[in-house]
């Protein structure tokens, strides 16, 4: 509710509270509690994105779709390659690191449906990050 009252989504609000939730002594209370309807919830979760995705976008722009998934993958090994090192790790942990976290995640789903909601990025944008992702 707080989120929906501060102009953004309830889907985003319900995400922050299960983040808040996690940290508490109550996640494992929350996470037994919803154990039965987890499959339930991620199914529709993910149908929704589904839907969201166009196959005619992907054959007419398959090219681009193809830059921008080389691109993630190779962006996030390379800042993986740099910053691993820093931290300690070999260069090939590092780099495999990068590939390990180098799809997108389901956050990002969250994240570019609000971005067209409160008019940050344009739809059709969006529908190209939602085939990359």
């Amino acid at each position: 509710v707080i989120t929906q009252q501060a102009g953004l989504s309830m889907a985003l609000g319900a995400f922050l509270a299960g983040l808040l939730l996690a940290e508490t002594e109550f996640a494992l209370q929350v996470e037994s509690d919803i154990a039965p309807y987890r499959g339930l919830l991620l199914g529709l979760f993910f149908m929704t994105v589904g839907m969201e995705i166009s196959p005619a976008l992907l054959v007419a722009r398959w090219k681009v779709i193809l830059m921008g998934l080389v691109g993630l993958i190779a962006g996030k090994v390379a800042i993986m390659a740099v910053v691993g090192p820093l931290f300690g790790l070999p260069l090939l942990v590092a780099v495999r690191s990068g590939l390990f976290v180098a799809p997108g995640g389901e956050f990002a789903f969250v994240l570019l449906g609000e971005a067209v909601k409160q008019s940050v990025v344009p739809a059709a944008l969006v529908n190209e990050l939602f085939l990359v992702v």
